[in-house]
């Protein structure tokens, strides 16, 4: 498995990961690299255009080259949320912004060109990542610098995840040789941003005061999806969203795995 971050190479510079990539020789690639970010991506559209289209486009042609498994992570921004139900693999894309158009097209590309590959959707993660641009750790770490009124839009409907729920669940999906293809991974149940800061701070007992708002409050470049929660036609969802909370809230407490 090749596992690189960005402090060891620049995934914009296409020649460099080729080389890297073919030096390996890898069983499997996990891409998790994507220009994150509604209004970021707005504002650089040729660098999520690099990055969120073009670089899974050149694993995909790696892989089918050299034969490795590619792991490639998408988003339930490439829907519209407009439905009133939970998105499953076989509804149609359609996404409102450029970053969920940009890695819609990386999505595309990855299956039309990779044979072995995971194209893996998932919704709003949390997880132990430090330095992560997620919204619960950018959260916490305001949390953490003293600001201790946090408003957050309760009118964002997603599918809470826990990242090490995801990495379990691709685990056993290579392990148990299941087909290629896409896949939807979300912990069951949805939740509002505000819901899920909610459940978070109290898990870990947070001296914060959170405060309901809608996206409406917080303008920006892009068009923002509001109710895309993520279910599955092909596999179970992962276990309750809140359940999985507990567990990272312990992990990050005093005295669990990374608290300290």
């Amino acid at each position: 498995m090749l596992c690189k971050n960005s402090r060891d190479f620049n995934a914009a510079d296409f020649a460099q990961v080729e080389a890297l990539v073919r030096a390996a020789r890898p069983a499997i690639v996990l891409n998790t690299v994507a220009l994150l970010g509604i209004d970021h991506c707005e504002k650089n559209p040729e660098k999520a255009f690099r990055l969120n289209t073009l670089y899974p486009k050149l694993l995909a042609e790696l892989s089918l080259a050299m034969g490795f498994v590619l792991v490639h992570f998408s988003t339930d921004a490439v829907f519209d949320g407009r439905q009133n139900k939970s998105y499953v693999e076989s509804d149609a894309p359609r996404p409102l912004n450029i970053y969920g158009a940009t890695k819609y097209g990386g999505d595309c590309l990855v299956a039309a060109i990779a044979e072995r590959f995971f194209l893996v959707r998932v919704s709003v993660l949390f997880g132990e990542t430090q330095g992560s641009n997620q919204f619960v750790e950018k959260m916490l770490l305001r949390a953490r610098q003293g600001k201790v009124v946090l408003r957050v839009a309760d009118d964002i409907v997603l599918s809470p995840t826990f990242s090490q729920d995801v990495g379990w669940e691709i685990r056993r999906l290579i392990e148990a040789a299941a087909p290629f293809g896409l896949y939807h991974l979300a912990n069951e149940g949805q939740g509002s941003l505000y819901e899920l800061l909610e459940a978070v701070s109290a898990g870990l007992g947070l001296e914060v005061a959170l405060e309901r708002a809608s996206y409406r409050d917080f303008p920006g470049a892009g068009i923002k999806n509001t109710h895309t929660p993520l279910a599955s036609e092909k596999i179970a969802l992962l276990r309750p969203w809140r359940e999985a909370v507990g567990d990272y809230c312990r992990i990050l407490a005093p005295g669990g795995k990374h608290g300290g």
